[in-house]
């Protein structure tokens, strides 16, 4: 699994993700040429699609939990009309506000209106400390893939094993931890996500 995402207004820059590997391409999910023909045409080729949505956007920044994923819903609704999907798209929440009341109402209801849709959670580097036991369950119960990143706001890079270690000790088992790596500096044999195909070596 190498999941890059394709920044908004562009397109998958195939010869470039070859090179790199990747075999799966997330996208924004308010760009409006976001249609289940499009996402088709990717799939097609042979990659893994999703999109992500950013709980900072102006969509969602103001909203409660439980409404930012019914917008989040709604959206992929429009794009994909089909309920059944469970992987087309898959949905990645990239939710750091460290309010774990507002992650786990999200993510609750997320699950409520898609039980089945393979989804994952990123947040920063190094944020264990404010997860309780109960937020902690409360996320497992959400059936999601937990992915910290390895970097920081400015991009400078955080231990990969340190950040692991923080989520592993916490209580989220190692099966539902992936690492998301910043796609400049890819280390060898990695796995799991890389922001962004902008960044990624030509």
């Amino acid at each position: 699994m190498r999941f890059v995402w394709v920044d908004a207004g562009n397109d998958p820059a195939y010869s470039v993700l070859e090179k790199h590997a990747i075999d799966g391409c997330f996208f924004d999910v308010r760009e409006a040429r976001l249609l289940s023909a499009y996402l088709n045409a990717v799939k097609a080729k042979g990659y893994a699609v999703g999109v992500y949505v950013v709980d900072s956007w102006p969509e969602i920044r103001d909203l409660g939990g439980e409404a930012a994923a019914e917008w989040m819903h709604a959206r992929v609704g429009q794009i994909v009309v089909t309920t059944t999907a469970v992987s087309f798209p898959k949905v990645q929440f990239d939710l750091e506000r460290h309010d774990p009341d507002w992650i786990a109402a999200c993510l609750t209801r997320w699950r409520e209106l898609r039980p089945k849709q393979d989804t994952s959670w990123t947040m920063e580097p190094m944020q264990g400390g404010w997860m309780s036991p109960a937020f902690v369950q409360s996320v497992l119960s959400c059936r999601v893939r937990v992915v910290p990143q390895y970097y920081g706001g400015q991009m400078h890079p955080f231990a990969a094993d340190r950040c692991f270690r923080d989520l592993l000790i916490r209580g989220f088992p190692e099966n539902v931890i992936s690492g998301f790596y910043d796609a400049a500096a890819l280390p060898a044999g990695w796995n799991g996500w890389a922001f962004t195909q902008g960044r990624l070596p030509q």
